[in-house]
């Protein structure tokens, strides 16, 4: 697929995100993680939130989980069938099973991990989300979009790095 032909949403909604997603540099921990669950059907936003693994000590709150969270909250059900999950970064493999035990129809994503995250936030794993998609048992598989926006939410990596550096705030110690 070429930029040219993603539908125009994504990359309304991307830009939405990246703006939702700098605000958490106002906070106290700051991050350049960020991602969106909205209704395939209605185009409504369900739920957004960024990281807060280094807020909330837990290193499974990465932005995807969290907006997986507090959908299937709100909708209160298990499934997010029929639902998008945008995302400022290449998920990784926790948040792509996450994606995929939520039953997300597509996962759009901005910055690559390795390529635009990595110089900022090192990266432990290298397992894309279109190989674990392409092993999914159930049918249909999670559709996967790369690099919609990719270049505003690069700029987020820069930018966060910037108030780290100007905040004296660092990287928890395995990073």
């Amino acid at each position: 697929m070429t930029p040219d032909s993603i539908d125009p949403r994504h990359h309304e909604r991307m830009k939405a995100l990246v703006a939702y997603t700098a605000a958490s540099f106002a906070t106290d921990h700051p991050s350049p993680f960020g991602a969106a669950v909205y209704d395939a059907q209605t185009g409504g936003l369900i739920a957004q939130a960024y990281d807060s693994v280094i807020a909330k000590c837990d290193p499974t709150n990465h932005g995807e989980v969290n907006a997986v969270r507090l959908a299937t909250q709100k909708l209160a059900r298990l499934s997010l069938r029929g639902c998008v999950l945008y995302s400022t970064c290449e998920p990784c493999p926790m948040c792509m099973s996450a994606c995929i035990w939520a039953e997300l129809e597509t996962v759009v994503y901005g910055a690559s991990t390795l390529e635009d995250a990595d110089p900022y936030w090192p990266q432990p794993s290298d397992v894309t989300p279109q190989e674990l998609a392409a092993r999914m048992r159930v049918e249909p598989r999670c559709e996967v979009i790369a690099h919609v926006e990719r270049e505003l939410c690069r700029d987020l990596f820069q930018q966060c790095d910037d108030v780290r550096q100007e905040r004296g705030l660092g990287l928890p110690p395995n990073r």
